[in-house]
């Protein structure tokens, strides 16, 4: 039986402009070649693969009240997903393009501020969680979510829920409160997906010592958290009590990498909600995450056919 996936966290616009080879000097104007303006946030590029991927799964979340919210809402309004509406501006981020991939972000945080524990679990009242496979991510950029997040976590644990977290990089940084933080998530969860620097980071190992510090952090987890590293045109990694299983990503020609990791949590999750072992997940979520990263714009058809 397939498992629905709830998805909970941050939805913002994102437009996305590129390339540029360096920052314009002050009181100039650069024109670029392309641009992308559509939803975004860990929490919501996930929930729009799962879409693609025609699986059964919802996003939790919140917009402001400005017109940028109705572009947002109007790409979620499925049988499971439960959009607040909230008075002020709607977060944005405008992210630049440079070559070779890489990418800049500056962002405005908006409406995100107010969604909260009471907020999340009001939306999910009726929503299918038992036995459901529910995905917080965006914990960082949801700062009133995060402080209430082992609560969150614990109150889905109880609705019968599996639980997965990708709390993406904290604003300042790696330091001993943020990574206890993020362990008292993670000690309630099934899965822990962080690229390979924030699982580095997160185990304050250095960043050529991924294996090290994977084991680390399995010393002080529940032996049934799979502790997944992303590790971009490398593929991906997965560490579950003594168990170490690898996937590789298929060749792509990458443009816009914005979202990378949101698209690999959706195949990686979709594949775990219809009962595939560790190491065929991670196949399905370099797949998806290597298909999205070559388009742009990015498509809104279905995906689901490409990766059987």
């Amino acid at each position: 039986m397939t498992r629905s996936i709830c998805v909970i966290g941050n939805l913002n616009v994102d437009l996305v402009m590129g390339t540029l080879a360096h920052w314009p000097e002050p009181g100039t104007e650069t024109f670029l070649d392309r641009c992308d303006l559509r939803p975004g946030g860990s929490a919501a590029n996930t929930a729009l693969a799962l879409q693609r991927l025609e699986h059964p799964a919802g996003l939790i979340s919140a917009v402001g009240s400005d017109p940028l919210a109705d572009i947002l809402a109007a790409r979620f309004s499925g049988r499971l997903d439960r959009i607040r509406r909230l008075d002020g501006q709607t977060g944005i981020s405008f992210g630049v393009l440079h070559d070779g991939a890489e990418r800049s972000f500056l962002s405005f945080g908006g409406h995100l501020a107010a969604l909260d524990l009471a907020m999340v679990e009001a939306l999910l009242e009726g929503w299918p969680l038992e036995d459901a496979l529910v995905l917080v991510a965006g914990g960082f950029a949801t700062p009133g979510l995060a402080a209430e997040g082992e609560a969150l976590l614990t109150w889905l644990r109880r609705a019968g829920a599996g639980i997965a977290i990708d709390p993406g990089w904290p604003d300042g940084g790696w330091t001993p409160a943020t990574r206890a933080q993020v362990m008292g998530w993670a000690a309630l969860s099934d899965h822990l997906l962080l690229n390979d620097k924030e699982l580095t980071a997160l185990a304050a190992r250095p960043e050529d010592d991924l294996a090290a510090a994977a084991r680390s952090l399995s010393d002080g987890l529940p032996e049934r958290c799979h502790i997944i590293a992303k590790r971009g045109p490398r593929g991906a990694s997965c560490w579950q009590g003594g168990r170490v299983c690898h996937a590789s990503a298929p060749p792509t020609a990458p443009f816009d990498t914005v979202g990378a990791g949101d698209a690999f949590n959706a195949g990686y999750l979709a594949a775990i909600a219809e009962g595939a072992a560790p190491e065929a997940a991670l196949g399905r979520g370099c797949a998806t995450a290597s298909r999205l990263i070559a388009e742009f714009p990015r498509g809104t058809g279905p995906l689901a056919d490409r990766w059987a």
